[in-house]
This record gives C-alpha cells, sequence and structure tokens, in this order.
C-alpha cells in the first residue's frame, strides 16, 4: 500500500482512492489525533515530562519542530499504513476482534 500522505495527496487533488487505502488512510489519522491530544495533555500541564517529550518528540530538525510537528507524525504519515498500524487498530483482524470482544463491542 501506498504512503499515509501520498494517499491524502491524492484526496486534496480530487483524485479517485481506492476503498482500502481510504480506510487505512482514515485510521492513521485517527491515531494521529489521538496521540495529538495525548502530547497536549503532557505539554499544557508542564515540567520534566513535558520538557522531555519537547525534547525528544518536538526537537529533531530534520523531522521536527517547536511548531506542532513531532517527529512520530512524520513517521506516521510517511509509512504504509499497514504497516504502521498494529493489527489491533485495524478492524477484522484477528487482534481487533479480541480486543473488542473483551470491551463488550
Amino acid at each position: 500500500m501506498r504512503q499515509t500522505c501520498e494517499i491524502i495527496a491524492d484526496l486534496k487533488e480530487g483524485k479517485e482512492v481506492a476503498y482500502d487505502e481510504l480506510k487505512m488512510a482514515c485510521l492513521v489519522q485517527s491515531s494521529i489525533i489521538h496521540f495529538y491530544k495525548q502530547d497536549a495533555k503532557v505539554l499544557l500541564k508542564g515540567g520534566f515530562q513535558a520538557d522531555l517529550k519537547k525534547q525528544l518528540e518536538y526537537s529533531v530538525p530534520e523531522k521536527s519542530s517547536e511548531l506542532g510537528t513531532p517527529t512520530w507524525y512524520w513517521k506516521a504519515i510517511k509509512a504504509d499504513p499497514l504497516k504502521w498500524l498494529s493489527d489491533a487498530d485495524i478492524p477484522g483482524t484477528e487482534e481487533w476482534k479480541k480486543i473488542h470482544a473483551a470491551r463488550g463491542h
């Protein structure tokens, strides 16, 4: 499968994207939102954990910025969604079924 950023770029340009690619790109975007929310909690709280997060994830010149782009973001959008997501994140996989059965879904 193509990189998430390639799939999103095609969508933005009005090109047709295969359903499976679209589904996986949406799941990656959902994960990205989750990670940003987790980071925001830590960063807003401040202190040592926030300083460490900034140093480790937001200060790599080639792949991040203090303006809000962490290194994990680039890893997510530059990867094949099927390789970046875990089996637990992909609906229909055995791992996903186990987790959702345990949650009662």
